[in-house]
């Protein structure tokens, strides 16, 4: 196995691997918005805002990572890790650890302070819906409110944290990701 950086030769590669992400994640293809023109421009043109490793078994990509500095106030530069993933006949082998490290390795070596990342904490409940709180549909996806306090729930996505956690990474269970969509950002700005 071979772990290198992507070239812009390898955006429909970086794509494909991408679209796999989006179905392990229960997704389907169609959430995938980026383009390979996008992905050529922003990754490989005058100005790079994302670099990505690929991770190759006899030259057929296998896995990816992708990353981007972002910068504390408190720190300075450090990097994010957007997305790792890695095919499922290629799970266990080492390659998410492989890649994982690697981008380690470019953070301490670039003078990072910090990596970070999130990993999905799925949860399967008793009872999912409960209507009349959080009902309505949001980027095609209904949106559900769970009543914690009366159903239990599990964490399902327990492979990855784990793997995560072997590592030495540190859950922050005290941070909460907050996000604006297209939509939001719209209505933030007052543009109609």
């Amino acid at each position: 196995m071979t772990i290198r950086l992507a070239t812009e030769a390898d955006v429909g590669t970086i794509r494909r691997l991408i679209v796999g992400l989006a179905l392990y994640e229960k997704e389907p293809e169609e959430t995938v918005e980026v383009t390979e023109d996008e992905l050529r421009r922003d990754g490989f043109g005058a100005q790079p805002v994302f670099r990505c490793l690929l991770a190759e078994v006899e030259s057929v990509a296998i896995g990816f990572a992708l990353f981007f500095y972002n910068y504390s106030t408190w720190q300075g530069r450090c990097i994010y890790l957007e997305d790792l993933y890695v095919e499922e006949s290629a799970r266990g082998t080492g390659t998410g650890t492989l890649l994982l490290k690697t981008v380690a390795a470019i953070a301490h070596a670039e003078g990072c302070k910090r990596m970070s990342w999130q990993a999905l904490d799925w949860f399967v409940c008793g009872v999912l819906v409960v209507r009349g709180r959080g009902d309505g549909v949001e980027g095609g996806r209904e949106r559900y409110a769970i009543d914690a306090t009366r159903h239990s729930c599990e964490h399902r996505n327990t492979p990855a944290l784990d793997f995560y956690k072997a590592l030495g990474a540190n859950r922050l269970d005290s941070w909460v990701n907050l996000r604006l969509g297209p939509a939001e950002l719209t209505q933030l700005l007052g543009i109609s």
